[in-house]
Order: C-alpha cells, then sequence, then structure tokens
C-alpha cells in the first residue's frame, strides 16, 4: 500500500491499495492524477521514473544534460511541472548516458547484450521506421521505411510518431539502465495518450505490457482514455488493475476482468463513437489481424473501428455487442459492425442483428500477403516470388523444405501461417512487417483482382460498401 500526501484531495492523505504490475489511474482532467504520481515518485526518486504529460523539445543530443541522465534525483528536478520543454533532447542524450554506462562495445558485456534488444524494440513500435544506436552525435538514426528518408528533426515527424519514438525510448533506457545497475525501479507514465491516434494507443499498451514482462518493473499510467484503458487490459490481463481516481482517502486497485476488458473495449473512443457516424466495429482474431486491419483506416479510404480478440473470445465479444446494441439502438438496416474470421471456422449460431459474421474465402489472413495485388506493392509477381522463396529457403533450417513446398500449393487454401514472416523477410527488400505491408495495400482502395478473390465478394461488399 502506498500512503501519499495531496493537499486537496483525502483529507491530505492518500491510501493506495492492491496496486498490479500495471495500474491504470483513470480519471478526468483535474482529478489529480499528475499530483498523485509525481508524489510517488518524490518519496524515492531512485526508484521511480516519471514521464511529465507535456513532453517539448527537438530529437537532438545537449551535452549539457549527458552527466545528470544517470542520476534519478536529478530526473526528478527535470520534471517537477506538466510540462518538459527539454524532454526530448534529454531523452536523446541519454542513450549517450547509457553506452557511457555499458559501453558503446557491440558485443557480449558482464550483463546482457541490449543494443540489438532496443533496436528491435523499437523498431516494432516505430513500424514505418529502422531505428538503430550508433557512437557520435547523436548516437542514433532514425530512418522512414516509405518512402525512405533519414529523420533529423522533429518536424519530420508526426506528433504522434514523435510521441511513440520520445516516450517508448525513455522508458526503455531507463529499464536498461535499471537492469545494468541490478536494480528494478518503477514506472509512472502520466497521460501517454497524449496525441496518439487509437491505434498507436494500442501500439503502446503493448509495448507496456510488453516491458512490464521484460524488465519486472512495475508501471503506473495515468490517463483518461478508454482506448489505452481498453488495450492495457487487452495486452495486460491479469497483470492489469484500474483505480478510478476520486476525492477519498483510500481507493483500491480492481483487478481487470474479463467483464471490464469487454466493456472497456466497447467503450473505446474511436469504437463508441463509429456506430453513431456510420464507422462499422469491426472484430479481428488475434494480433496479425489486428496490425492488418488497424493499419487500413490510416489510409482514409475505410474507416472502421477494429477491435482485437483471442480464439472463442471473438463469439463472446460478438454477443455481448449484439446485447449492447440491441439495448441502446432500434432496427438498423445495414449492421453496426462485423466479426472476421477464417474460411474453416464454425459459426457460434449467435443473432446477427447488429454485429454480422463474415468469413474469408481464403484459409485465413496470411493467404492475403501472396496476393499479385501485395506482391506488386514490393514489386514481385508470383513466379518472381516462388524464385527467391526457393533460392533462399535453405537459410531457415527446418522450415526450408515447407518454404520451397509453397510454390507448388494453391496460395488461397494453403496454411502459410507457420512460414509467413520467413517469406515476408525473403521477399520485403525494406523487412516491413507483413501484416503492416498487407494493412497498407487493403486500405489504398478498394479490393480488386485476386485479392478481391481470396477476401471474397461477402467481405469486400460489406466493408467498402
Amino acid at each position: 500500500m502506498l500512503l501519499l500526501k495531496a493537499n486537496f484531495m483525502g483529507n491530505g492523505h492518500w491510501k493506495l491499495k492492491n496496486l498490479s504490475p500495471i495500474t491504470v489511474l483513470f480519471g478526468k482532467n483535474g482529478s489529480g492524477k499528475s499530483v498523485l504520481l509525481r508524489q510517488i515518485r518524490d518519496k524515492a526518486p531512485e526508484e521511480n521514473h516519471y514521464c511529465v504529460p507535456e513532453r517539448g523539445g527537438n530529437i537532438s543530443y545537449d551535452s549539457g544534460v549527458l552527466q545528470y541522465e544517470s542520476n534519478g534525483r536529478v530526473r526528478m528536478n527535470a520534471s517537477q511541472q506538466n510540462l518538459g520543454t527539454d524532454y526530448r533532447s534529454r531523452v536523446i542524450t541519454r542513450i549517450g548516458a547509457f553506452l557511457t554506462q555499458r559501453g558503446a562495445y557491440r558485443g557480449p558485456t558482464t550483463n546482457v547484450d541490449n543494443l540489438n534488444k532496443i533496436e528491435s524494440i523499437m523498431d516494432e513500435i516505430l513500424s514505418d521506421f529502422k531505428f538503430q544506436i550508433k557512437s557520435g552525435h547523436p548516437h542514433f538514426t532514425l530512418q522512414r521505411i516509405e518512402p525512405e528518408q533519414t529523420i533529423t528533426d522533429i518536424q519530420l515527424l508526426s506528433s504522434g510518431e514523435a510521441q511513440l519514438l520520445t516516450l517508448s525510448l525513455d522508458l526503455l533506457l531507463i529499464c536498461e539502465m535499471w537492469r545494468f545497475e541490478g536494480k528494478k525501479g518503477r514506472l509512472l507514465v502520466d497521460e501517454p495518450d497524449s496525441h496518439l491516434h487509437p491505434d498507436m494507443q494500442q501500439k503502446f499498451a503493448k509495448f507496456l505490457a510488453n516491458l512490464n514482462l521484460e524488465y519486472g518493473c512495475p508501471i503506473i499510467v495515468a490517463t483518461h482514455s478508454t482506448t489505452l484503458l481498453s488495450a492495457l487490459g487487452q495486452y495486460g490481463a491479469k497483470r492489469t488493475s484500474v483505480i478510478y481516481v476520486s476525492n477519498t482517502d483510500e481507493m483500491e486497485a480492481i483487478e481487470f476482468s474479463k467483464a471490464l476488458k469487454i466493456i472497456s473495449t466497447c467503450l473505446g473512443g474511436h469504437a463508441l463513437m463509429g456506430p453513431l457516424f456510420n464507422v462499422p466495429i469491426l472484430l479481428v482474431e488475434g494480433d496479425d489481424d489486428y496490425r492488418i486491419w488497424s493499419q487500413v483506416p490510416r489510409h482514409g479510404f475505410l474507416h472502421v473501428a477494429v477491435i482485437p480478440c483471442n480464439g472463442n473470445e471473438i463469439f463472446e465479444y460478438q454477443k455481448t455487442l449484439e446485447n449492447i446494441f440491441g439495448s441502446i439502438l432500434g432496427k438498423t438496416d445495414r449492421p453496426t459492425g462485423y466479426t472476421l474470421l477464417d474460411s474453416d471456422a464454425k459459426d457460434s449460431g449467435a443473432s446477427q442483428n447488429y454485429v454480422k459474421f463474415l468469413k474469408l474465402a481464403c484459409h485465413e489472413s496470411e493467404n492475403l500477403y501472396l496476393t499479385n495485388e501485395v506482391l506488386l506493392s514490393i514489386g514481385l509477381d508470383w513466379r518472381l516470388a516462388c524464385e527467391k522463396i526457393i533460392n533462399e529457403s535453405s537459410r531457415f533450417g527446418g522450415k526450408s523444405e515447407q518454404l520451397r513446398n509453397i510454390c507448388k500449393c494453391d496460395r488461397k487454401k494453403v496454411d502459410c501461417k507457420n512460414i509467413i514472416n520467413e517469406i515476408a523477410e525473403i521477399l520485403d527488400n525494406k523487412k516491413l512487417n507483413w501484416a503492416y505491408r498487407l494493412g497498407k495495400v487493403l486500405g489504398e482502395g478498394k479490393p480488386k483482382g485476386q485479392l478481391h478473390d481470396f477476401l471474397g465478394d461477402e467481405v469486400v461488399n460489406s466493408l467498402w460498401r
């Protein structure tokens, strides 16, 4: 239990009970979330790292703060207010402090070879970029994959991209520095959803959940975004709890139950407003399908509010949405949402008055990546793709035979889930994740040709209506 002092809340004292590995402070502006996080930090500045809610500055190296970035108490003094005017430059400069701490040598150390790990994690959350740590100032390079562009100034990034870059790098570097020092601290993240589109909030929530698993650092997130709340529950699962911030002297974290997960998902900002503005909800199964379909609306042609589900939960979500919409909506001429299933999935038999089941005409989403239209986007046809796959299959050990055989199979019906990442690595010179590549193609217009055939008439005519 945390005992804190906050003059305008809880009669000057605040007790927080049953904090979990990931705790969400959920409350409106002015409820005291930032005050609470700073109180937690001030009790033990060396053991708590606080990210201010307003994060300004440029992505530039500042030698004047280099020596301070390894000191928790000094970092505390730089985050006394809600606005950090030099936040971004401090984060970038911290790469240098980290390299000084561990040594810039790229190879095994007495603790862990972490440079490649940092780059890999950053590449995952910044899927449109390639991030690398290097010697010399500013200790990193950031390359936009498509179109090719080297990022040297904050003006070359959208506000959301800048937010993901610096906030993720901030937290990741602190965790690595703590690990190198042999200690475990707590991350205090204040309104990370600022400037982030719902799909970016989802990516950041997954990043936080993975950070907690990898480094074991407890995380407290302050937000008023139902989208971020939902995504943290989705990825953090039973490690996530919620405190509904109120002016009382004792508040208890509530476990993120399945019911809360479903309800908060439905209330995620874009999902709640979607049916009111003729933007259908789309339930999809698994992380890969979510990566695909969450990319599609970003290109402006098709608008859907995507909700990820796990396994048979997709049927539970569909049934729950049927009940919710049945209670608040009258009869409708067209569905308010869809449940996208693989071709071999069995219909649950539930009512479909509001959320209709759609089945792919191909085996599963991975098959869509093999269509002529997607291959054309990376400068290939099926013949050339097969040549590359066969020529490079030997690099993949036990999967080499399966890779070679893919060229003999029916692209529409073959089960390629187990080798789709290897296929993408072989075919895509830009190394863009296959799901993001497919999502980009789907977002560029109504599917035609083989892509339309693999999706099926019902899917295309329902979503691209």
